[in-house]
């Protein structure tokens, strides 16, 4: 899977892969999201939030679903983050309207499809 916005700078990201900015810093200390967040939850950004009004970590997320639905797993990959600190992020991206969450249940219709499975391993096999 090719990371969103591949090409740009991550500027919180020192050279060495280091990370500058530590998860609480990102999470403003908070240690669980404000809404429940599945891992297996497909996001799909709205459109209707100005990229100028989000931080960092919430444009890369955002961008990380604005094509495609992707699972939390697949964004906490793409984001180098914890998966919790990206269900921290996803939950205030809700909040913001930045991004729409569909559980596994509603997705599938019920079922577990076998692509949403594919996706949620690719995204942990990305971790």
């Amino acid at each position: 899977m090719t990371s969103p916005g591949e090409g740009r700078p991550r500027p919180w990201v020192e050279d060495d892969d280091t990370e500058a900015v530590r998860p609480y810093a990102v999470t403003g200390g908070r240690t669980t999201p404000s809404v429940p967040v599945d891992l297996m939850a497909l996001v799909r950004a709205t459109g209707s939030v100005p990229e100028h009004h989000l931080d960092p970590d919430q444009l890369y997320a955002v961008h990380a679903c604005a094509r495609e639905p992707r699972t939390v797993a697949e964004i906490a990959a793409a984001l180098r983050r914890p998966v919790q600190v990206t269900k921290i992020l996803i939950s205030d991206l809700i909040g913001l309207g930045a991004v729409r969450l569909r559980t596994p249940v509603a997705a599938a219709g019920g079922h577990t499809s076998e692509r949403l499975l594919e996706k949620l391993l690719d995204g942990l096999e990305n971790l």
